[in-house]
Formats: structure tokens, sequence, C-alpha cells
């Protein structure tokens, strides 16, 4: 089944209200550049073989009527733009009632004007309008827009058949019969190519966002059309956007976009396995007398390194990230309070242990750490421990740095609020001087 590219922030009703104010010029130029044109060959003998009607009405009536029919058709669709700017949404039914006015113009120009052996005309025509269906407005509409398709031509049929210019009507509904088998494998393969344009939109839009969680499905398409070209060369890519858009290139760990994303993903799967989750937020104690001492690139260089520490540091399923400066976070799936303080006391270490290659051997980086756990109830969580975390951290060091503080509740980062003392299962942590 086709779906129309619909943009998702916006309404069926109100994309199709947008796509026929914008064709609307385009089928009143088809319109009149049919029925006047026809009506131009007619009157100067170009055309000279007798429609259905002509042998009736003459050359004059079926000239009027022709004209007629077009300027209908034009106030008509005048009116449709006017309503759909005034109201901003057009359901099916309308969409319905444009490509019948199309199937009305374009048949009753062929009744008009086509002598009865070259009705098929009329189906080579109809061949655009069904495209054009299909590409906009879905599969609904083209089977619509077929059906009236097959009662008009069936009507020019039995009205000649009727007037007996059609020695054999059965010859010509065998022409409707494979004209709509032909435009049913076409619509089909269209519309296969417009949902898998339709999935690459969908990529490119998350990607926009930052998310490269998706990847464009190969294995289906085995041709190699453009469709499957584009979709394999965003494969190649994804990993080295993802890289760019998600990862801060000075640490090498997940920027704020890249914490956020994948917070969501792992707070998903946590309420559905219902497992708690923890975070570390981490900040280097004074940092400032790096830079002001050793100079900006000397920073820089000790934030590469502190970026590598901390992912060695961490677990593998753990999430670092730079928040700006010298402040990063972990984000612990899967663990508790005791998890959490088991990695905070592992980071401690490591910061003492560590010894930066970028400043003088005597020179130590120590970190102070807020954390906090809590079981993922809502999908507000992640938001929720970090600003927990947050205040614990700014307790930490209010307490002297080289610390880890447990958020708890009541605490309050900035009133005098003696902080809670925690142990963990790797001995006692001092939580507060």
């Amino acid at each position: 089944m086709t779906v129309p590219l619909t943009p998702p922030s916006r309404s069926s009703d109100e994309h199709y209200a947008e796509i026929l104010r914008w064709q609307a010029r385009y089928r009143m130029l088809f319109a009149s550049l049919i029925g006047f044109g026809t009506i131009t060959l007619k009157w100067f003998g170009v055309v000279s073989a007798e429609s259905v009607l002509m042998a009736r009405y003459g050359l004059r009536g079926v000239l009027l009527a022709m004209l007629g029919l077009v300027v209908a058709y034009v106030v008509g669709h005048r009116v449709l733009v006017a309503v759909l700017m005034r109201r901003g949404h057009a359901p099916m039914g309308v969409v319905v009632g444009a490509i019948a006015s199309d199937t009305v113009i374009l048949f009753g120009s062929a009744l008009l004007i086509t002598p009865p052996e070259h009705f098929d005309r009329a189906l080579l025509l109809s061949i655009f309008t069904v495209q054009f269906t299909q590409i906009f407005f879905g599969w609904t509409a083209t089977i619509a827009n077929l059906i009236l398709i097959g009662a008009g031509y069936t009507t020019l049929v039995a009205v000649a058949a009727d007037a007996s210019m059609i020695a054999t009507p059965a010859e010509e509904l065998w022409t409707l019969a494979l004209y709509g088998i032909g435009v049913l494998l076409y619509v089909a393969l269209q519309g296969h190519v417009a949902a898998r344009m339709r999935r690459l939109v969908e990529i490119f839009q998350r990607a926009q966002d930052g998310d490269f969680s998706a990847r464009y499905e190969e294995e289906p398409d085995q041709m190699p059309d453009p469709v499957s070209v584009i979709g394999r060369a965003y494969n190649q890519m994804r990993e080295r956007l993802q890289a760019i858009v998600l990862t801060d290139p000075l640490s090498g760990c997940y920027n704020r976009r890249g914490l956020n994303q994948l917070a969501e993903r792992e707070v998903s799967r946590a309420i559905r396995q219902k497992k708690e989750l923890a975070v570390l937020a981490i900040d280097l104690d004074h940092f400032k007398r790096i830079n002001d001492d050793y100079g900006h690139l000397t920073g820089d260089e000790v934030i590469r390194e502190v970026g590598a520490l901390l992912r060695t540091t961490a677990r593998e399923a753990d999430i670092v990230a730079r928040f700006g400066g010298e402040e990063f976070t972990i984000l612990a799936p899967d663990s508790n309070e005791e998890g959490a303080l088991i990695l905070a006391d592992r980071v401690m270490q490591a910061f003492r242990n560590y010894r930066f290659r970028s400043l003088p051997p005597d020179i130590r980086i120590t970190a102070s750490i807020g954390l906090a756990a809590d079981w993922a109830r809502d999908d507000d969580v992640s938001k929720t421990l970090l600003a927990r975390a947050d205040e614990a951290l700014y307790v930490a060091k209010r307490n002297g740095r080289d610390q880890a503080v447990v958020w708890h509740a009541g605490m309050r980062a900035f009133d005098g609020t003696p902080p809670k003392v925690r142990s963990s299962v790797v001995g006692m942590l001092r939580i507060n001087d």
C-alpha cells in the first residue's frame, strides 16, 4: 500500500489541501490547453473526423459545449481554491471530487471532439492523472481514480455503441481491461518506490533530530536503483554522521544531544524491564587553575585524557558524556545507589592514580561527584536524576571536593543543609566533612 509523503507535524487533510491548492493552477492550465486546443483544431478543420455528439448537434453546438465544459472546470477549481484557503483542510472526499472533475473534462472532451475509433487517446491522457494521484494522494485516491476512468470510458463506448458508431464494443472493453491491468502494475511499482522513499524521508528526519539509530533496510531491495543507492550511501555515512553530531570532539565522549538521545533509549528499556537507573555528575576540581597556570591548550589536552579515562573506567553499558567545560556525566543503566557508589569510587580512585601526560608529574587532578539513582517509572526519570545528581555535586564541592555525595530527599545545595553520609559495598565513602 502506498502512503503519501505527509509531514508528520501536519494532518493529512491539511496536506491534501495544500497539494490541491498548488495543483489547481496546473489543472486549470491543462484543461484550458485541452479544451481550447481541440476547439481550435476542430474549428480550422485540422481534426475533421466526426465525433459521436457532432453528428447529433453539429460542429457549432459541440464547440460551444466544449467551451462551457472548460469554463465550468476552471470556475469550479477557482471556487475550490478559495474554499481551501478559508478552511485549510481537504478530506479525501474533496480529493476524489477534484479527481472526478478531471475525469469529466477528459472523457467529456473525448465525447465531444474525438471520433470513436480514437477513444483510446483519452486513456493515454488519463495515465498522467493516475500518476499524479498516486504520487500525491496515495492508494485510496488512485483506486477511486481508476474506477472513475473505467466509468468514463465505459460511458464513451456505450454512447458510441448506442449511436451505432462502434461495431464491436466488447473490443473496446478489452482495451479498457488491458489498460487497467497495465496501470495497476505501474502504480504498484511506483507505490513500492514511494514507500521506500518514505522510509528514507523518515530516516533523514530522525537524523536531522540527531537520532542515527535507524538504518536503511537494504535486504528487501535487490535492484540497485537510485533509492537503494541513496539508502546504502546513508548507511555508510551513518556512523560518521553519528560521531559528528552526537560526540564531543574534544573529549571523545557523547555531547548533550548524544546523552539525551541515548538516555531516552535506556529509560524506555528500563521502564519495560522495571529496572533502576543511576546518574553521576562529575566535575574536575580546580580545573580553572590548569587553564590559568598552563594555558588553554594544555587544558584541552587534559580534557582529552579525562574523556579517555572516564570511558575506560566506566562499564561497557554506561554512557559517558561531556556537558561542557570540565563537567562530565555518566548514565549507568540497571544500577542502584550501591552500584553507583562503586562506580563513583572507581572513578575517584582512577583520578587519584592517573598521571596526566600533559601536566607535570607532581600535578594531580581530582574529581567531585554527585550521584542519584531511582526506579524508571516514567520518561522524565533521566531529567530528574540529572537534576538530583547536579545538586549532590554542588554539595560535594561545597564540602571540600574529591568526594562523592548521594542525593537524598530534602537535600538543598545552597541553604546549608548537611549532606548525608552513606556507605558502599567497597567500604565507607566519606560523603561529608
